[in-house]
């Protein structure tokens, strides 16, 4: 039984260094890095945090410029589309519709003093 116990602890050590080895040289694997694009007429949720005047400037019926930030430049925006506000979704989020441009996920729908965040919708609506 102590032979026994032995050899499986030898072996365990004999193996375990050749099995963390093999995982390592698999290298890194490519990645994929897919945009949710939405373009006129796709339907997509705002996220505009609740706050009461967030509410009062993106009602339904407004149509809201959006705006997308420039990778590495602060606080740089550059104009991605328009999109109308449909209705209110609940009181954290409106819906709206892409009139014009190309909108992504993560973009801002800016109305003075207030921004909503892009999200695309998690399931449509049938």
């Amino acid at each position: 039984m102590k032979k026994c116990r032995a050899l499986l602890s030898l072996l365990v050590v004999v193996m375990l260094p050749i099995e963390i080895s093999g995982c390592s040289t698999l290298g890194t694997q490519p990645q994929i890095k897919a945009e949710v694009v939405m373009k006129a007429g796709n339907t997509l949720r705002l996220f505009h945090g609740g706050t009461q005047v967030a509410k009062a400037l993106f009602c339904p019926g407004e149509t809201v410029t959006v705006y997308r930030a420039l990778p590495r430049e602060r606080l740089r925006y550059i104009e991605a589309g328009k999109v109308k506000i449909t209705r209110y979704l609940d009181i954290h989020y409106v819906e709206a519709i892409v009139v014009t441009g190309e909108v992504q996920e993560g973009d801002l729908a800016m109305k003075s003093n207030a921004a909503c965040l892009v999200v695309p919708n998690a399931v449509e609506e049938k």
